[in-house]
């Protein structure tokens, strides 16, 4: 007993021991984790869920990268790589146009540090008013209250500024503005406190479910004379048809004419070409899932992820893409 009772010290440490050892190899690995920044979009459209499902994907089937999702915006995420605040971010090719080239909200500070990594879907351009409202036209917003996305938003520079600028217009022919995030526009437009809503999102548009909940809706169409100076002002849209019947329960029971710009996901030129394989490789793996936050994506291949937008692939995805068949090596 006496002898047992002396180990007992000598066991308890060399237990103590192992147990720290343990704990420390389990800190030490969960240190190993790289933490990805993704920079995704404003409340209520669909750039945040989805992100989070990307997060998700990534996470789990890449479980030495950590994704952190932070709100954004398009042109917000494409500032925060150009400042290096962020690893990843929702993007569209129009912008990435304007940042490479040091156009439109770029112009005296041109980035070529966001780099394409996956397309997603289409990001169309929808703008709706009451359907009693009158308003047939762009045109015919002058002079009346509009909502509008938050300063910084793509759907400010590149919707509504663009669109208004297609028709000769700018915002100051419009009557009272509010900005704020998609939620916010439809109860303003609800409340009568505004005319019109336009947003680039996905088809259907929960913001025009929402509203179409509460009123008649007539979405405004985007002329070929119109789409015309859209192109000369960025070369990156692209013309787009919601189809009849999308929204005949909130009063749009024909086709509508208007424009997109591609939704993608970009890296920053800083992010090592090891993570973003890793997450390059997972998404397209388990981008099964995206569809259940983006209905559009269901079905969505390889390929149709990989797809060459005219602008330059982040290398890590290159790799990914390269050794999956998608990319000539």
């Amino acid at each position: 007993m006496t002898t047992s009772g002396g180990n007992l010290p000598r066991v308890a440490a060399v237990l103590a021991f192992a147990v720290s050892t343990l704990a420390g190899a389990g800190l030490a690995q969960a240190q190993q984790k790289v933490e990805v920044i993704f920079s995704a979009g404003p409340t209520g459209g669909s750039w945040t869920p989805l992100a989070a499902s990307v997060s998700q994907v990534v996470n789990t089937r890449a479980p030495d990268l950590s994704v952190q999702v932070e709100p954004g915006a398009a042109l917000v995420n494409m500032e925060k790589i150009r400042n290096d605040k962020a690893d990843i971010g929702w993007s569209m090719t129009t912008v990435m146009a304007d940042a490479r080239k040091g156009e439109g909200q770029f112009v005296g500070k041109a980035t070529d540090k966001g780099l394409y990594v996956a397309n997603f879907y289409p990001n169309v351009w929808q703008m709706v008013v009451p359907a009693d409202s009158g308003i047939k036209s762009v045109k015919d917003l002058k002079g009346k209250p509009v909502a509008l996305p938050a300063r910084g938003n793509t759907s400010l520079a590149a919707g509504w500024e663009y669109v208004l600028k297609a028709n000769g217009m700018t915002l100051n022919d419009l009557g009272p503005k509010s900005y704020g995030p998609v939620s916010a526009n439809a109860e303003a437009v609800k409340n009568r406190q505004a005319m019109a809503a336009g947003w680039f999102t996905v088809v259907p548009a929960s913001f025009v479910m929402d509203l179409g909940s509460a009123m008649q809706l007539r979405m405004l169409e985007v002329t070929d004379a119109e789409f015309a100076e859209l192109k000369k002002l960025n070369a990156g849209f692209v013309r787009h048809k919601v189809k009849a019947g999308t929204y005949k329960d909130q009063g749009i029971a024909g086709e509508v004419n208007t424009f997109q710009s591609p939704t993608v996901l970009i890296a920053s030129s800083k992010a090592s070409a090891d993570v973003v394989y890793k997450l390059t490789k997972a998404i397209i793996e388990g981008r099964e899932e995206f569809a259940n936050v983006v209905p559009i994506m269901k079905g969505i291949t390889p390929a149709e992820m990989a797809v060459d937008i005219g602008m330059p692939y982040h290398p890590g995805a290159e790799k990914y893409y390269k050794e999956a068949g998608l990319l000539k090596k």
